[in-house]
């Protein structure tokens, strides 16, 4: 349960900065990528760098795949949020 309170809580953290911050057209899609690349971060960290655990198989794309698309759809609709409320 932590681990998705820190992927929601850095997704709205990220989206929030960058609509508060960055002024360019791209802006959306940079609030969609660093969450998302952030958590392939950690994930591929986990499996590269920490000690195995056992188990048969490794599904880090499937957490990719559903967790980094929440953090995207989280961190573009913070972001759209914030710029709606600043006009």
């Amino acid at each position: 349960m932590l681990s998705w309170a820190i992927l929601i809580g850095g997704s709205i953290f990220t989206g929030s900065l960058v609509a508060t911050y960055v002024k360019h057209r791209y802006a959306i899609i940079l609030s969609g990528f660093l969450p998302w690349s952030f958590f392939l971060g950690v994930i591929l960290y986990t499996e590269c760098f920490v000690a195995y655990q056992g188990g048969v198989a490794s599904m880090w794309p499937m957490a990719q795949l559903i967790g980094g698309t929440i953090a995207a759809i989280i961190g573009v609709s913070v972001f759209k949020v914030i710029r709606w409320l600043n006009g």
